[in-house]
């Protein structure tokens, strides 16, 4: 039997059909509809269980369409999870935070582990060598910087991301980008170096839309992985009892 996992994130939704351990099928899209998903289980007959996770509102058509047609779970709060968390307030803790660390646990059970995932904002979450979660830390994503600019000041312009990014901007638009981008990019080596001062042995897990364009300028070696996310929420699914 399949599993389907489906990430909705705040600016994109990520869909994926697991057997076992091994992603069969995966895609990314603005807007998940009943008629994409009829799609998926026409190519798919076989799913079985489905989990569903979401940092914005459910919609409830989908909720609706899904628990009919398999074993369904929503991520949240009360969702059994294979890592031990130690966060102050659970229900505060994003879906996506809980899946990356899920992940971290399956690909790296023994290592300390830093996810960092490059999207809407840039996090930092950290899962011990004995499978807890600690936490992390949250910081404004490359497209959030460049919008924040562009509204707190009265003449800068909003500049959408594009490659090559040079060191030395010579243009106002140019400017911006490398100081975003570079910026980020120092930012995470920072943290990078503060976790290594701290824990031993630590693995390194890069993930999100922007994780290639800040990888390129990282002084650090990562892991690189586009589907983190979706492979912590199959962990998740496998780990729930039917």
């Amino acid at each position: 039997m399949l599993q389907l996992v489906i990430d909705v994130g705040n600016t994109r939704t990520k869909v994926a059909v697991f057997s076992k351990s091994e992603c069969c099928w995966d895609f990314t899209c603005n807007k998940l509809t009943v008629s994409r998903l009829k799609e998926i289980f026409k190519r798919f007959p076989k799913i079985n269980r489905c989990l569903f996770s979401s940092v914005s509102e459910e919609s409830e058509v989908l909720i609706d369409w899904l628990s009919k047609k398999t074993i369904f779970y929503i991520l949240d709060a009360k969702t059994p999870l294979p890592v031990r968390i130690a966060y102050k307030n659970t229900a505060t803790l994003g879906a996506d935070r809980k899946a990356v660390a899920c992940a971290a646990d399956y690909l790296f059970p023994k290592n300390n582990t830093l996810i960092i995932n490059c999207g809407t904002c840039i996090t930092y979450d950290f899962k011990s060598a004995t499978g807890i979660y600690q936490g992390g830390s949250i910081s404004p994503g490359l497209t959030m910087r460049l919008k924040a600019l562009q509204a707190f000041t009265a003449r800068l312009p909003l500049v959408e991301l594009a490659d090559p990014v040079e060191l030395i901007g010579n243009s106002t638009a140019q400017s911006i980008l490398t100081g975003v981008v570079f910026g980020a990019a120092s930012e995470i080596d920072g943290m990078i170096a503060n976790y290594k001062a701290q824990f031993k042995h630590l693995k390194i897990v890069i993930t999100g839309g922007d994780a290639d364009r800040l990888e390129k300028q990282l002084k650090n070696k990562i892991f690189a992985t586009p589907n983190l996310t979706l492979i912590g929420l199959n962990h998740i699914l496998s780990y729930i009892q039917p």
